[in-house]
């Protein structure tokens, strides 16, 4: 292996993939869940493809009132970001969007199908831009890319400390909490192997993630 190859495997396997190749959350509103969150990680080489699948529905006296899907395909060569290609089903609102490499940077397209004046024009995004997706930690220090609206931005992270978070099944995880000011509001935990742990944002409710561990 030449040094090249070899500088490239260490980048790739730096990333924090988890050692069962996936991840899962239950996702809850006001305490109720709601859906369920899963990423599943599949290296080949130097080339890693996560696919991510949401799927969640809000009901009220058992009537659901609410549903939103995402399923979403984010691809990486040699440690490096490549591309995204998300669908969404927000409640009847179907949105697609695209990212990929680009010499300046990435090209990144939003398309909303159900009312095309919607759409977000294409643009170039800097560099250091990693989608929302929040499994890499390293996301955090540089340009965030929200893989629903197209739209990014640059990362205001402040740190509080460490918590005990409740696990799916009634455990816990330490993890350290992350603030994400700016455009966006959330707070998102990662533990000690830097591997995602948790999520909380407001929209319309407090909705939060409880990482499913068997």
């Amino acid at each position: 292996m030449d040094r090249r190859r070899f500088l490239l495997s260490a980048a790739a396997f730096a990333l924090p993939i988890p050692a069962n190749n996936s991840l899962a959350f239950k996702v809850l509103r006001n305490g109720a869940p709601i859906g369920e969150h899963h990423l599943n990680f599949t290296q080949t080489g130097d080339d890693l493809a996560v696919d991510i699948n949401i799927g969640l529905v809000v009901t009220i006296a058992s009537i659901p009132v609410f549903r939103y899907s995402l399923k979403a395909v984010e691809k990486w060569s040699g440690g490096v970001f490549q591309s995204l290609h998300s669908m969404i089903n927000d409640n009847g609102t179907n949105l697609e969007v695209q990212a990929a490499k680009s010499a300046d940077g990435y090209t990144v397209t939003g398309i909303n199908h159900t009312d095309p004046d919607k759409s977000y024009p294409t643009y170039t995004a800097p560099p250091n831009t990693m989608p929302l997706t929040y499994w890499n930690k390293n996301m955090l220090n540089g340009t965030i890319l929200n893989i629903q609206t197209a739209h990014s931005y640059p990362a205001i992270v402040n740190s509080p400390g460490w918590n005990k978070l409740p696990t799916a099944e009634g455990g816990f995880i330490v993890a350290q909490r992350f603030d994400v000011t700016g455009k966006l509001h959330l707070s998102v935990w990662y533990d000690q192997n830097e591997t995602w742990s948790g999520l909380e944002f407001h929209v319309n409710g407090d909705e939060s993630y409880q990482k499913i561990t068997s």
